[in-house]
């Protein structure tokens, strides 16, 4: 799936709820759709998707930051809408990853989650309100915040948006 029906596919889901306010509640998407969300510690993953007989569940780290949560449970997201063939996926911690290159799935799992976390529309009207020809450090912080996602996260959506040169 290419990048721009990545967006759309969040964008449709935003839109279908009516969500237009920030941040994007992504527990409130899991209901909608009788998603279970399951919180426990581990060291092994950030977090999972498991569907059976119509039913799913997303398992999140809970020792994990809340920002991390948060995008986890976008990305479980992400591969229950786009990927409705497969019945498992496990996001295994960065840690325990470091050298192995992240499948298509998983990249297209990530640019969900950030679409969904960190919508185009919201985020071109939030840029052009801060009223500066170059986002800074605090700006991203600012946004960060506002939208419940890490600073590193932030940058990278800017990026992938051209909004940060």
């Amino acid at each position: 799936m290419i990048l721009e029906k990545i967006e759309l596919k969040a964008q449709e889901i935003l839109d279908n709820l009516n969500i237009k306010s920030r941040p994007t509640p992504v527990e409130e998407i899991a209901g909608t759709h009788k998603i279970q969300i399951s919180r426990a510690p581990s060291k092994e993953f950030s977090g999972m998707l498991i569907r059976k007989d119509g039913h799913a569940l997303i398992g999140i780290n809970d020792s994990e930051a809340p920002v991390r949560q948060r995008f986890s449970i976008a990305h479980e997201l992400a591969h229950y809408f786009l990927h409705p063939q497969k019945d498992t996926f496990v996001d295994y911690r960065k840690e325990n990853t470091k050298n192995e290159i992240k499948s298509f799935k998983e990249t297209e799992a990530d640019h969900f989650a950030a679409a969904l976390l960190m919508p185009k529309k919201f985020l071109e009207e939030d840029v052009k309100n801060l009223n500066s020809k170059f986002i800074t450090e605090k700006e991203i912080r600012i946004l960060s915040t506002r939208y419940e996602v890490s600073n590193d996260a932030m940058t990278f959506r800017l990026l992938n948006l051209n909004f940060l040169k």
